[in-house]
């Protein structure tokens, strides 16, 4: 039953960039990333029953931030100026950012993980530098952004989650700090439902309950089982998937350099 949260896991996460490329000439990036994390953690609280007190929801609230207010804008952006495949190969790599900020805060990483870490670098640089029809740098820059700003929120949001459960933390982590950036898209004029068609909609509300509550749920029953390490390969597969389906059903490219580059940057995330 784990391996089968895990598929489910795999499915969600991978097709969140092909989901939303055809959404990005028609709704704010913005707004769709607050409606994700809205969504998506009010969903999740439904499944959490333990109550936290205001210090603690405010501090989560706060940690979230980086994630849904900043990681993942900077993702949604990546996505609208560049191919959906390169978002999600990029935004894969945050492993290897946690790997460095570890080993910049003074702790010794071992020579595996060291080279590793360089190693996926050295993969980001060939993967950009391999860019295609509908890559830019501007959209690059924004997916390196987005995986080392969701590193650090990964870092932060360790003792939350030692200390609350995943679940928890996440659910709490992703409601509350969706409120906190509807307040700041409202002040800026900027919290504008978009004219969307049925079908557009559908899309929203996948992005919402699906990628960002289901998967995350079922993310967290298969970690239950298998333990964090196993669970957490379900990322370095993303990138795989991810591209099948932008070749699938958003037709992109693939050049020569720009796989190379993603077979580097997955061989070093397994290291």
């Amino acid at each position: 039953m784990a391996y089968l949260y895990l598929g489910i896991t795999l499915f969600f996460f991978s097709s969140m960039e092909v989901i939303s490329k055809p959404l990005m000439g028609s709704v704010d990036p913005f707004f769709l990333t607050w409606f994700r994390f809205f969504v998506g953690g009010l969903f999740l609280l439904l499944f959490v029953r333990k109550r936290l007190s205001l210090r603690s929801v405010l501090l989560l609230a706060t940690v979230g931030s980086m994630n849904s207010i900043v990681s993942m804008t900077l993702l949604q952006l990546s996505i609208k100026y560049g191919n959906a495949s390169t978002a999600a190969t990029l935004v894969s790599t945050n492993p290897l950012f946690v790997s460095l900020l570890v080993f910049i805060a003074g702790e010794k990483l071992e020579k595996r993980k060291f080279f590793g870490a360089l190693l996926g670098l050295m993969g980001i640089i060939v993967f950009a530098y391999g860019k295609i029809v509908g890559d830019t740098f501007i959209g690059i820059f924004f997916g390196v952004s987005a995986a080392l700003s969701f590193a650090l929120y990964s870092l932060i949001m360790k003792r939350f989650i030692v200390k609350y459960g995943a679940l928890v933390s996440t659910a709490y982590s992703s409601f509350f700090s969706s409120i906190l950036y509807g307040m700041l898209l409202a002040i800026t004029g900027k919290l504008s439902f978009p004219e969307l068609s049925f079908t557009g909609w559908l899309g929203v509300l996948y992005l919402g309950i699906g990628v960002t509550g289901v998967a995350y749920l079922t993310f967290f029953k298969a970690m239950e089982s298998l333990g964090v390490s196993a669970a957490s390969r379900v990322f370095y597969l993303k990138p795989i998937v991810s591209t099948l389906f932008a070749v699938a059903f958003l037709s992109e490219q693939l050049g020569v350099i720009k796989i190379i580059g993603t077979a580097i940057v997955i061989f070093s995330l397994f290291l």
